[in-house]
C-alpha cells in the first residue's frame, strides 16, 4: 500500500502528493514531456524536505555509509527520444538538498534491459505487473550489498515498477530499500 509521507513511513513506498492535484500533475507533465528540468530539481528538493526525518532515521541504520539514491531507469530508446530521465533529474535535486552529503546518486547500478509499453498506458494492475516483470537488471551487485537504498520515481501508480526494482535489490543483498515518489 502506498502512503503519503505525512501519513506513515512504515511502508516500503512513500509518495508526497496525490497525482490528482492539478499543480503536481502539470509539473510532472511539463518535466516529462516539455523538458522543464528545473521542475524536476525543484520537485527533488520538495521530496527531500518531506523525507528529511526519514533520511535521518535511515542514516542511523547505515553508520559511515552514504545512502544510495537510485532513480528508476528508463530504456535506452526512451532516453534517446526524451534526452533525459525525469526520475534522475528529481533524484539529483533530492541529493543536492542534503547539506551533509549523505545521499549518493547512483544511476549506474540498475538498468532497464527491455523496452516495454509505458506503464501509464496500461490500466489493469495485473497487466502492469506482467509488463514490468524481469525488465530491470543490476550491473554492480557487489556495490549494493548491505547498503541502504532509496529508489526515486516521479509517480507511483500501482507500485509495479517500484516493487520489481525493490525485489531485485533485495535479492542482491540490499539491507534496506524504500521507494519514494513525488506523487501517487
Amino acid at each position: 500500500m502506498i502512503k503519503t509521507a505525512e501519513e506513515t513511513t512504515s511502508g516500503n513506498m512513500l509518495a508526497v502528493f496525490d497525482y490528482k492535484d492539478p499543480i503536481i500533475k502539470k509539473a510532472i507533465w511539463l518535466l516529462k514531456y516539455h523538458h522543464k528540468l528545473y521542475l524536476g530539481r525543484k520537485l527533488g528538493q520538495v521530496l527531500y524536505q518531506f523525507l528529511i526525518e526519514d533520511i535521518s532515521d535511515l542514516r542511523t541504520m547505515s553508520p559511515g555509509q552514504n545512502i544510495f539514491v537510485i532513480p528508476v531507469p528508463i530504456s535506452k530508446k526512451r532516453f534517446s527520444t526524451r534526452g533525459y530521465n525525469q526520475s534522475e533529474i528529481i533524484a539529483k535535486g533530492f541529493c543536492l538538498s542534503s547539506p551533509e552529503n549523505i545521499l549518493e546518486l547512483r544511476n549506474d547500478i540498475i538498468y532497464k534491459n527491455i523496452e516495454t509499453i509505458p506503464q501509464a498506458k496500461i490500466l489493469n494492475k495485473k497487466m502492469r505487473l506482467k509488463n514490468i516483470k524481469d525488465v530491470f537488471k543490476i550491473k554492480k551487485p557487489e556495490i549494493i550489498k548491505n547498503r541502504t537504498v532509496l529508489i526515486v520515481d516521479d509517480v507511483i501508480t500501482t507500485g509495479a515498477t517500484m516493487s520489481e526494482i525493490m525485489k531485485i535489490l533485495k535479492k542482491s543483498g540490499v539491507r534496506k530499500v524504500i521507494g519514494v515518489a513525488i506523487a501517487h
